[in-house]
């Protein structure tokens, strides 16, 4: 039990640290795309107007990323407080979905 809470605790203080550093890079990067606004010549600003897109897109679908960690979260909470309150039935819908899927992956 202790081992799956140190697991559980050490993945949860790794995803915060990635999610730490993607919102750093991407501050970092902001930051040099507002310092650099006018000190470019032509190639450079293209670059840089496609350096701005591409943040933007990095920020949208991190955001999307945080909202479908939240939605997972939830939703095993939901699974873990039904498995809880029917331990055999649970048991009993794993069970036939094993056999299920084991002979569907045993035909031939």
């Amino acid at each position: 039990m202790a081992k799956t809470k140190a697991k559980k605790t050490s993945r949860k203080t790794g995803t915060a640290s990635i999610a730490r550093e993607v919102r750093g890079v991407i501050a970092d990067a902001e930051q040099l795309l507002h310092a650099t606004a006018g000190e470019l010549g032509e190639k450079a600003k293209e670059v840089r107007q496609e350096l701005a897109r591409k943040i933007e897109a990095a920020k949208d679908r991190f955001r999307n990323l945080d909202d479908v960690k939240e939605a997972a979260e939830e939703g095993l909470k939901e699974v873990d407080q039904v498995i809880r309150k029917h331990p055999y039935e649970s048991v009993g819908a794993a069970l036939v979905a094993g056999l299920i899927i084991g002979a569907l992956l045993n035909r031939k």
